[in-house]
């Protein structure tokens, strides 16, 4: 072997030891039936086999938990079913059939973990495990799995408008930034209505216990938990619950958020967009100075859209200043929503510009989105729709 085979094959073995460092250093993520599972301790791998905490499986699973603290076991039961296992003991029993298990329950930093595949497959899930990614997925065949999984926590202080900060039931503290919505800035800059919407949040959560459901994605960049933040305990996910326990939907209801969608975090996107209508149309909030709704026009165009700069320009061709408070611009590969806020005026033969992504900048006529990445640059059609929905310009 050549000096430079040598070098060849030390530089491939070093990359691959990288990359399987790299991948085990990687948090463990469960998902069931698609939906990111809610967790206050993070999942463990222990011999190949993931541990999640007890609680959370057995009753996302649909099925009751009992826990004995002194002979150190853990009885699960849903229907006919029941599975009986203990803290360190290899031997479970499942309907009172002995099963061997690759790894058994543990207690770790005081938290009770048990293995997720038997607890699944004994509950008729099908569990699959990708070990590049390091998530678990795991399918439920009929209606057994809780429709909202949410857990507890309480409101230790009040960022924003729409950014709390919460301790969960372990001790943990953690930021919480709310989906789907966006109030006015009340802290960096302060944005017409950014301290009513913030002094709302105060009033309506500050020392609370509230109950936090996830989507897909769990954290935002900013290490953030992402959540929809109930006011009650949910009996399932219809409008009629989300209208009257979410405080995402209260947000919007009364006027002090716009809808802000991001991928793939839409579960309730079609509800909120309703929710802000009503309060816009209402009058409420932030959009109590907003003009009254009139006929759609056809000299507000989408001029140009940079999808890797992730800048839209919105045009004014007419010889009038036209009002678009209330006005959606939407990125339609990944059905996320942009809404122009109160009072926003183009000027006649003018423009503004909205902005999004890490490198956006602000100033004069440019609006921010969000930080977040918004646009497909392999193709994404941007189309405007008026305030009330119908569309005004398109340009794919």
């Amino acid at each position: 072997m050549s000096k430079t085979e040598l070098i060849t094959v030390i530089i491939m073995i070093s990359f691959l030891l990288c990359s399987n460092v790299a991948v085990g250093n990687q948090p463990i993520t469960v998902t069931v039936n698609g939906r990111a599972l809610v967790m206050d301790t993070q999942p463990i791998s222990r011999d190949g086999r993931a541990l999640v905490p007890l609680r959370v499986i057995f009753e996302v699973l649909g099925a009751n938990v009992a826990w004995d603290p002194v002979a150190r076991t853990i009885t699960g039961t849903r229907g006919n079913t029941t599975m009986f296992l203990q803290i360190n003991n290899r031997t479970a029993k499942l309907n009172g059939n002995s099963i061997t298990l690759d790894v058994p329950p543990a207690v770790i930093d005081g938290r009770t973990m048990v293995p997720t595949r038997f607890i699944a497959e004994s509950l008729d899930a099908q569990v699959n495990w990708d070990g590049q990614t390091r998530a678990v997925s795991i399918v439920t065949g009929d209606a057994t799995a809780v429709t909202v999984r949410t857990i507890p926590a309480t409101v230790i202080s009040i960022t924003d408008g729409d950014t709390v900060r919460v301790r969960l039931e372990s001790g943990k503290e953690e930021a919480v930034r709310l989906i789907g919505v966006d109030t006015p800035e009340s802290t960096r800059e302060i944005e017409p209505f950014g301290k009513e919407a913030a002094a709302f949040t105060r009033r309506e959560l500050d020392g609370k216990t509230v109950f936090l459901e996830t989507d897909i994605s769990e954290r935002d960049r900013f290490g953030r938990l992402l959540a929809y933040v109930w006011l009650v305990q949910p009996a399932n996910d219809n409008e009629a619950e989300v209208r009257v326990k979410m405080f995402n939907a209260e947000l919007l209801l009364q006027g002090y958020a716009q809808l802000m969608t991001i991928t793939p975090n839409v579960k309730y996107t079609d509800m909120f967009l309703k929710f802000e209508r009503e309060a816009r149309n209402a009058g409420k909030g932030l959009w109590a100075a907003a003009e009254p709704i009139g006929k759609p026009t056809t000299e507000v165009v989408i001029a140009s859209v940079d999808l890797a700069g992730e800048v839209v320009r919105v045009e004014n061709k007419s010889a009038n200043n036209i009002d678009i408070s209330g006005w959606i611009l939407v990125s339609e590969r990944g059905n996320q929503r942009f809404t122009f806020p109160v009072s926003t005026v183009i000027a006649a033969g003018r423009s503004i510009t909205v902005v999004s992504g890490s490198n956006a900048v602000i100033g004069t006529d440019r609006l921010l989105w969000t930080r977040s990445s918004v646009w497909n640059n392999d193709g994404d059609p941007a189309v405007l729709l008026d305030a009330e929905g119908r569309e005004v310009s398109r340009r794919d």
